[in-house]
């Protein structure tokens, strides 16, 4: 197996991911939960953060894009030189070399092409995304400011929710402790009944203590249902609170988005042979060349300097002269 197929696999394992497979297998804390929910409003600040981090990203991957098109420029050109060395240091000639030297130059076109785009991609892409990250992910000493501030307003938001949750929470957990004693009590006073050997002031005792629990149990009900009812009442307005603040992120991030698009159309801009001076060069070299190669002329000149023009010397009958009898 190549190293292109190999590649090509990885990529195809890599890309559909976020399509196809479930949320929940992926590394995500905050998938299958109500945004509303304690802390849940962290995945919109890892939204913030994580685009911040595909900013750097973007910029860290054309920069190597970048090089790669250098590198590949400098290379074309040495091929070039050596390709050409080689073919004047061959058996060619004629129209024949000359074509193929100029296809060679012509390719090395390629290199000055690479450096446009280079140019293109460092002034369009890059320089404008380092831009764009600077302006919108203002730093303060260890924190992202906008994003700071968008955590801090969510905290506020909630701080009085949670104290409001924990306030159900703890009744909720002394209402249903009260129950299970109230159920202990009744099942005590029901083996009592049953049993004739206790005596009355035993069976008071265990009444007392049926009493003493319903009362327990219906107040903490009381105070578990008034928590209840008053987190129904404050509800609407905490979630309406805590999605204009998401809101406010969305619209940061839609920002981002754009950015991204902007960024994908320069790119394409920057690749796009259409209206491109320098391919349009390299095709009319390539057509001066081809247009200079001539088959006739190449046979022609091997024939005037080689072949069937030129003289050949035939033997000739020579006969013995006399100086050579004097030998």
């Amino acid at each position: 197996m190549n190293d292109v197929f190999i590649l090509y696999l990885a990529v195809q394992c890599i890309l559909p991911q976020s399509q196809t497979t479930p949320e929940k297998c992926l590394s995500n804390p905050w998938h299958g939960k109500g945004f509303c929910e304690p802390n849940q409003y962290k995945s919109a600040i890892d939204r913030c953060e994580g685009g911040h981090k595909s900013c750097d990203l973007s910029i860290e991957i054309y920069k190597e894009l970048v090089k790669v098109l250098e590198h590949c420029s400098e290379s074309l050109r040495q091929w070039s030189l050596t390709s050409q060395r080689k073919i004047v240091q061959s058996k060619e000639f004629g129209t024949t070399r000359a074509a193929w030297i100029e296809s060679i130059q012509a390719i090395e076109k390629l290199a000055e092409r690479n450096e446009d785009i280079t140019k293109n991609i460092q002034h369009h892409v890059i320089d404008k995304m380092v831009a764009y990250k600077h302006s919108k992910y203002e730093r303060s000493f260890l924190h992202l400011k906008k994003v700071k501030e968008f955590e801090k307003d969510f905290k506020k938001v909630q701080k009085p929710w949670l104290e409001l949750l924990n306030k159900i929470n703890e009744a909720k957990q002394e209402f249903h402790h009260a129950s299970r004693k109230l159920h202990h009590a009744k099942r005590a006073e029901n083996v009592i009944k049953t049993d004739l050997g206790t005596t009355d002031e035993q069976k008071k005792k265990v009444k007392d203590s049926v009493h003493h629990y319903e009362s327990e149990t219906e107040t903490c009900r009381s105070t578990y249902s008034k928590l209840m009812e008053d987190m129904k009442a404050k509800q609407p307005g905490y979630q309406e609170e805590m999605f204009k603040i998401l809101s406010r992120t969305d619209d940061f991030e839609r920002d981002r988005l754009n950015q991204f698009k902007l960024m994908f159309n320069a790119l394409q801009e920057a690749i796009s042979i259409e209206n491109d001076a320098r391919h349009t060069e390299m095709s009319d070299l390539f057509n001066k060349a081809i247009g200079r190669h001539n088959i006739n002329s190449d046979i022609e000149y091997f024939n005037k300097h080689y072949g069937r023009e030129t003289k050949t010397k035939w033997p000739v009958f020579e006969d013995v002269h006399e100086s050579c009898h004097s030998l």
